[in-house]
């Protein structure tokens, strides 16, 4: 199923945020994905950059990729966060990885190392989506 059919029913819903959960392990992206939904997030899934990509240059309102570093394709995680700082910077980015070294080379990045706890995940995602965007 493509990352767009993955779109939460309740999308056209103002003032409710819009999470892209980018992460190749479908069982991590899928838990991930139904805690933010039954936190009242509209959710939609993507299993590498590429896909996220895609939704994000489709016109869907997005307000913050959670995105894992380590995934196959082209591009990985810190390359999908450069993307969306170039062409989408009114996008937030939250980093996962397993692996601790990408703390130490991304310093300035929020970055949660798995296995992390997701009321925190959800808590710091509901910190940086303050407020309400107007949809279009």
């Amino acid at each position: 199923m493509s990352a767009l059919a993955q779109i939460s029913p309740h999308a056209e819903k103002a003032c409710r945020p819009t999470v892209l959960v980018a992460e190749d392990e479908v069982l991590v992206r899928g838990v991930v994905a139904q805690h933010l939904r039954e936190a009242g997030l509209n959710v939609i899934e993507a299993s590498n950059a590429g896909e996220a990509v895609d939704v994000l240059v489709s016109g869907e309102a997005v307000d913050l990729v959670f995105t894992d570093v380590a995934m196959p394709g082209i591009m990985n995680g810190v390359m999908l966060a450069r993307w969306i700082y170039l062409h989408r910077p009114d996008v937030h980015v939250v980093l996962t990885s397993g692996s601790p070294e990408w703390a130490r080379a991304l310093p300035n990045e929020r970055l949660f190392l798995k296995p992390y706890e997701l009321d925190e995940v959800e808590a710091h995602i509901r910190g940086m989506l303050t407020g309400c965007k107007p949809r279009n």
